[in-house]
Formats: C-alpha cells, structure tokens, sequence
C-alpha cells in the first residue's frame, strides 16, 4: 500500500541512523527508496553495506540534489498508492506507519501528517501536530504564514487532551514526514523544485486549492533530530540547501505564484541566517568557542559558504535538466483555498 521515500534534509551524515531506525518500525516488504546525491564516499559505502542486510532502492546522484527535487525522484518510481516523504533525519517509533495508514484509510484522506517531536530530547517536547496556513490581507497586503500546533509543548501536558487541541482536520504536512496519495502527487504535476523553504506551504495551497483533505494522525510518532551536533563533512550539503541566494530565489518563486507575500526577512535573517551559523557553530565548537563571534559570524562563517557555493558550481555543473515547475491553480481554486484557510479555526 504505501512505498517511502527518503530525501536529504540538511546533512549527509544522518542517513545511516535514520536509515536503520525505518527499517526497525517497519516489515521487510515494505518499499524503500533512497535518494542522495553528491554523498562523502565514507557513507555511501554503508550504504551499499547497509542495502545488503534490507533491500531498498538506491538513487545515488553525482551532484548534489535539493529535497524536492529528490522527492519528485522518488515519487516518480514508486508504484503504491500511497508514499510517505521522509527527511534523511527521522527517528521512528513502531507503529508510526501502520497508524498513517489507518489515518488514511478511515478518513479518506489524501495526505496525512503524524505527530513529530523535536530532539533528541529525554522529555518528549512536540513539533508539530499538525499545522494551520493563517492568511491575513487586515492590512491591505495580503500575507501568508503557517502555524505549527503544539510547536515546544512538553508531549506529557497535553497527550491526554491531544485529540481536542490538536484535531484531525489539518491544513498542512511538514516534510519532515508526511504520507501523500501518489494520484494527487500526479495531479498537482509534482512538487516545485524551485523551492528550499516554504515548500510545506506551497505543497499545502495545493492540496487545498485541488479540494483534497488533510489530516493529523496522533498515533503516528516520529522524532525529528534537529538538535544532534553536526558533522563537519554535512556543511558542504547543509549551505547548498539553506544557501542565501538560493533562499531568495525560493520566496521569489513562491510569491510569483500565489500573488502572496511571505515575511521574508524574518525567514531570511532570522531563520535561515541563524540556521546556518548554528550549524557552523555546532560543527566547529571550538572555533565558536574561542574565535570572537565578530570574527566568527563576518569572516569564518562567509568563507565556508564561498567554499560551499564553490562546491555546488561543481557539483551540478553540465547539468542540463531545469526545475520541475508544477503549473499554478487556476484563480478559482486559489480564492476558494484562501477563503477556506481565512474561515479555519486557529487550533
């Protein structure tokens, strides 16, 4: 019934872990697709060593791949109904899947998102369950933001009271992972490659300009391991994901189509900025430690995202395929989605 498919996130080094935590939760006939590109040989070696003890598909590219570009990828070689897009950096508990597929099956639902927590942490703090798209033009200029529900709430607080605070109806997936029809997927005409971040939201307008349901399953558990220390070999792929430019390029390209505004510098400085001196940091401690953070953030921290985008040009050079770009809802659609999500209850 339903095939996985993994992608990169933001570090090569996560795979392996990620890897081994799926094939523990779920049976050995299931379908897994593995797609990475431009991986450090170390660890595509274990993954050779790792493919002999649990069969799954490889898709090992040259070049380094954005997420969804590696999710369209797998999409397209999945045969099941359903597929579930899982980040190379997902711990699983067992169950998780069986309960997606309950979800979806009891609902009728075209694509379903679990209940992910944030870690490693040893009291269990939420994520996201589930999320709302808040549209507001109060101002005269129309913008667009998601909410996560629960984000930080210690899971023990509210797991007795989950399905009040945190109903099934739902309004978008985070890509951390979610389970998508495949049909819908082929409706839409994929996902847009053009875009690092905001992909969730544009992924969810779809949804919901296509009239498709959406929902939150709280049985379904997995733990995105956001706060594990970097590996300094993940830099190379963590600055081509959450690159400046490319960044820029990606709120361009979502604002182009939905005729919405994104808060773009709190997602460019705020976010993704700090995203990645947090994870230069993490990798280089001791430099973060003793260099002064003047020095760090002006002159250390610009150096390794030149060596990146260096790294990048090489990479992806002779490549000739351009971005998929899935055709834009017709007006009709797009006025009915935000009337939907402009009507929804913030929960």
């Amino acid at each position: 019934m339903t095939t996985i498919v993994v992608s990169p996130r933001e570090r090569y080094s996560s795979i392996l872990a990620s890897l081994e935590s799926l094939f523990s939760t779920i049976s050995p006939d299931v379908p897994v697709i593995v797609v990475e590109g431009s991986t450090p040989r170390t660890i595509r070696r274990r993954l050779r060593e790792l493919n002999e003890l649990r069969a799954f598909t490889h898709v090992s590219l040259g070049y380094m791949v954005t997420p969804n570009e590696a999710r369209n990828i797998g999409m397209r070689m999945a045969s099941t109904p359903y597929v579930v897009l899982a980040d190379n950096d997902i711990e699983y508990e067992p169950g998780w899947l069986e309960a997606l597929e309950r979800n979806a099956l009891e609902s009728g639902a075209d694509a379903v998102a679990p209940l992910i927590f944030i870690g490693p942490s040893e009291a269990k703090t939420i994520h996201h369950a589930g999320g709302r798209l808040i549209f507001n033009e109060s101002s005269g200029r129309p913008i667009i933001k998601e909410q996560h529900r629960l984000m930080n709430v210690p899971f023990e607080r509210v797991e007795s009271r989950l399905s009040e605070l945190a109903p099934a109806d739902n309004d978008v997936c985070e890509f951390h992972c979610a389970m998508l029809r495949k049909s819908v997927w082929e409706a839409m005409g994929g996902l847009d490659e053009r875009l690092i971040t905001r992909e969730q939201v544009d992924f969810g307008l779809r949804l919901i300009s296509m009239g498709t349901r959406i929902t939150f399953a709280k049985d379904s558990h997995v733990t995105y391991r956001a706060f594990d220390p970097f590996n300094p070999m993940d830099l190379g792929y963590h600055l081509f994901r959450w690159s400046d430019h490319r960044a820029v390029e990606s709120m361009d390209a979502f604002e182009e189509t939905w005729q919405l505004n994104l808060e773009r510098e709190h997602i460019r400085t705020q976010w993704i900025a700090n995203h990645r001196a947090r994870a230069i940091a993490s990798a280089y401690p001791r430099l973060s430690r003793y260099l002064p953070k003047r020095v760090f953030r002006r002159f250390f921290i610009p150096l390794l995202e030149f060596l990146s985008k260096r790294r990048e040009i090489r990479s992806r050079r002779g490549l000739s395929n351009r971005p998929l770009i899935p055709s834009r809802p017709d007006a009709p659609a797009v006025k009915l989605a935000l009337r939907a999500i402009s009507a929804s209850p913030v929960g």
